[in-house]
């Protein structure tokens, strides 16, 4: 029975770590999607949503070099 639960844990870190770097290469929130993929049975569903959801980190760059964050004129 100890075999079963270390092998569940294992899996659940695995896919946990996998829902980490997949957030972290497509530009999401790391910390939210890590989070949600602790949660045992979620993640499987978190893991497969970040699976397909688009790459967005150009446009997070775009967003950060087009001088958005400078005062608008009035």
């Amino acid at each position: 029975m100890m075999q079963l639960i270390a092998l569940l844990l294992a899996v659940n870190l695995g896919i946990t770590y996998q829902c980490y770097r997949y957030a972290s290469i497509k530009g999401y929130p790391v910390v939210t999607f890590t989070c949600l993929g602790l949660i045992p049975y979620f993640n499987l569903v978190v893991w497969v949503y970040l699976l397909f959801l688009p790459d967005i980190t150009p446009f997070n760059k775009q967003f950060e070099y087009e001088g958005h964050n400078e005062k608008q004129p009035l």
